[in-house]
């Protein structure tokens, strides 16, 4: 089944187009375009989408979406006045003829993950489209739903935010029946200047609440009653909360490591208890657990398939994933958290670090990318972060970014120093050279400051030898 025929393109553009015409996906990128793709050729700050057309066409676009003609141009142009309302316009369609039942996330941290968990537990009560990676934002969300097929069951959405005013829009256009806020803590805290503001804005998910819909809330929160009143004025048919306290609808009573995997013990309602056997390490990743739980009793599905699907929920890239590398003669564990961070997410990869065992008489190591984004916060949130590195026993601390981390690195006692350099890339000879046989180490910061590339360098290392 295509994604778009001609006749819905035809009604939503005003355009005309060849017979037997179809779409099979969307893009806005023209690297990553494949046959069959619908190419808009966005505008963003110095690149112009218009560009990259005749690259569009030459890797088989069946049609492009341009705000004016490209001459030359061998596929079908479809002309508008403004290819961002285009996508916003077909996003919009998307949702509109869509019979899923469509789940959106905000959150300060766990969107990505919570997506993935869900992607993967939802799978087994029909098909699931969800967005790609992090798009998130006012051109990620309505390419999200403009990629959703027409059969899909479920729809899932992250929902993201720098900025006041961002969520209301985007809710709307994804218009949920279960909203989700994973969490709230200091990311993007420069921007809005307080976790009040944050809280504020990240309730905004709820402005697009379908009617009769379902909100889930984390009660890890001092703002856990405003989050509920928020979502309480749409009149939804129930909120969930999850978390660890007593009184919450799904909660976290029992975590423990065995053998690298979590033994996850979760409380549904006052009396019922469930075990889960959970890949992801770290109580704030078995959040997602809780998250999956919530959402299969929403929507009234089978809370034992899931529990079943969440004990096979595989290792996610970046996301508390640990692998057994050889480094020449050295056996070393490679703790991966480096997708993204903020203060809570890290002091959460820290303190599970300090849960897990060296091998012989190996050392923790924590290698620390910049958190951004914290304002005159930056120092402060960096401090505290090495604080809990010492003392939650982590031997050596190494550290990139710009200047706050050279003064993070200045509070490092002289024995837990490993190095301090302006670029993940720079760290990597060093990381690669210090590490000792039983170490484990934790690789954890923001996507912005590519920390990523000391793991995957880690990983590359191992996979020379094998």
């Amino acid at each position: 089944m295509s994604l778009w025929s001609r006749k819905e393109l035809q009604e939503i553009f005003t355009c005309k187009l060849p017979d037997n015409f179809s779409v099979e996906g969307i893009s806005i990128d023209s690297r990553t375009l494949v046959s069959g793709d619908l190419f808009f050729a966005l505008k963003a700050g110095q690149s112009d989408g218009h560009n990259y057309v005749l690259d569009a066409a030459s890797k088989g676009a069946s049609a492009v979406v341009v705000s004016h003609l490209i001459p030359n141009c061998p596929c079908s142009q479809i002309l508008v006045d403004d290819t961002f309302k285009a996508l916003n316009d077909l996003g919009r369609y998307g949702r509109l003829r869509s019979k899923a039942k469509i789940i959106a996330i905000t959150g300060s941290v766990g969107k990505t993950t919570a997506k993935e968990v869900l992607l993967q537990t939802l799978a087994a009560f029909g098909s699931v489209s969800a967005s790609v990676a992090s798009y998130n934002n006012h051109w990620g969300v309505p390419l999200s739903l403009a990629r959703l097929p027409k059969d899909a069951k479920f729809g899932i959405f992250e929902i993201g935010m720098n900025h006041p005013g961002e969520i209301t829009p985007l809710a709307q256009m994804v218009n949920p029946h279960v909203a989700i806020i994973t969490a709230i803590a200091p990311a993007h805290i420069g921007q809005m200047g307080n976790l009040e503001n944050i809280a504020k804005e990240k309730a905004c998910i709820f402005d697009g609440l379908a009617e009769d819909g379902v909100a889930i809330i984390p009660d890890s929160s001092e703002f856990t009653s405003l989050l509920r009143q928020k979502a309480m004025a749409r009149h939804p048919e129930r909120v969930y909360i999850f978390g660890n306290q007593d009184s919450s609808d799904v909660k976290l009573v029992g975590y423990d490591l065995v053998n690298g995997q979590a033994k996850l013990t979760i409380g549904l309602g006052q009396k019922d208890k469930v075990n889960v056997n959970f890949a992801l390490l770290g109580q704030h990743l078995a959040n997602s657990a809780l998250i999956a739980l919530a959402v299969s009793k929403a929507l009234r599905l089978d809370v034992q398939k899931t529990i079943a699907k969440l004990s096979e929920i595989q290792q996610i890239e970046g996301r508390g994933r640990i692998h057994k590398v050889l480094l020449e003669n050295r056996e070393v564990s490679l703790f991966d958290d480096s997708y993204n961070a903020n203060l809570s997410s890290a002091l959460a990869a820290v303190k599970t670090l300090s849960t897990i065992s060296p091998d012989k008489e190996g050392r923790r190591i924590a290698v620390l990318g910049e958190m951004l984004e914290l304002g005159s916060f930056a120092l402060d949130h960096h401090a505290q972060l090495i604080k809990s590195c010492l003392s939650m026993n982590v031997d050596k601390i190494y550290l990139c970014g710009g200047s706050v981390m050279e003064q993070a690195y200045a509070i490092v006692p002289e024995e837990n120093r490993g190095a301090y350099f302006r670029t993940a890339q720079d760290l990597i000879p060093i990381v690669l050279r210090d590490v000792g046989d039983g170490d484990i180490v934790l690789v954890k910061g923001s996507k912005g400051s590519r920390v990523s590339c000391v793991a995957e360098s880690i990983l590359k290392q191992n996979q020379k030898r094998g």
